[in-house]
């Protein structure tokens, strides 16, 4: 068993190549079944600046139109091997995540980005990506409507679910925050039936035949939102050995998150997670 030492980017390294394998495996079932896929977000901006992890980054983040999800989501058990686990809030107790998770159980990390202490499995994040309005203020009341249940959801797992040291939010962000921090407000209520709330809702709107689609559940709120056109279809991308889907469309898609891209952001705005522990185990249980 290792053990990670935040100063060490050799563990942080070894982390990223368990979490290759999960994306390696995840391609394969999307390629084998004709599922659409692609890489955002962070994993996307890797792609085109690292051709791969971008160095201090602990994750993976994918994006599927909604209709591939849930295929994925009928096939994905009959095809990993067993040191794998496909996570969704519907068929698992105690995850309360939105999207779904395909993790390793031959490592656990100790995440201190959030009130409780979390220990689990490397992951990779696989997002659902949905449709909106075609007309600008219908959208935006939707995507505001949509929000205030999210609000919901957040203070009802603040403790386990609620990042509290991604760098960069927005001061209503930080305000929220800060009252569920000093308040119980709304920890009573069901998590999992405001995401079925949630759920329900997000599917009202096909990625397909819409102008402007979104990944909800992403980081960067309202900048979600983005033209359909920019994800077009089938563009490959170099990713450490292997090639992967993302947006055709990438330059525009990575300036509407990131500004100039191309260039590192300075240490206190990397975003990352507080993870103060790594133990790779040589064998499941």
């Amino acid at each position: 068993m290792a053990v990670y030492n935040e100063k060490d980017n050799s563990m942080l390294r070894q982390l990223q190549m368990y979490e290759l394998n999960l994306l390696k495996t995840f391609a394969g079932i999307c390629e084998k079944h004709h599922l659409k896929y692609y890489m955002i977000g962070g994993t996307m901006l890797g792609a085109i600046r690292h051709q791969g992890f971008i160095p201090w980054d602990d994750d993976v983040d994918i994006g599927m139109p909604r209709e591939d999800y849930k295929k994925f989501m009928e096939i994905v058990e009959t095809e990993i091997p067993s040191y794998m686990v496909f996570l969704n809030y519907k068929k698992d107790k105690e995850y309360l995540r939105y999207f779904s998770r395909l993790v390793d159980r031959r490592v656990e990390i100790y995440n201190d980005s959030n009130t409780d202490t979390l220990v689990e499995n490397a992951w990779i994040d696989i997002f659902p990506l949905d449709g909106t309005p075609d007309n600008k203020l219908r959208r935006w009341l939707f995507f505001t409507r949509l929000s205030a249940v999210r609000t919901m959801y957040h203070f009802s797992c603040f403790e386990k679910m609620v990042n509290l040291m991604r760098p960069g939010r927005p001061l209503y962000q930080r305000i929220i925050i800060k009252i569920g921090q000093k308040t119980k407000l709304g920890r009573n209520m069901d998590s999992k039936k405001i995401l079925d709330r949630l759920d329900r809702k997000l599917q009202k709107f096909s990625f397909e035949d819409s102008k402007y689609v979104m990944n909800f559940f992403g980081a960067y709120v309202y900048k979600e939102i983005l033209p359909r056109e920019w994800f077009g279809d089938h563009a490959r991308y170099q990713f450490e050995d292997i090639m992967l889907s993302g947006p055709a469309q990438y330059d525009p898609y990575l300036k509407q998150f990131y500004g100039e891209y191309q260039i590192p952001p300075s240490d206190e705005h990397k975003d990352k997670h507080t993870i103060t522990k790594i133990e790779l185990k040589n064998e499941v249980e």
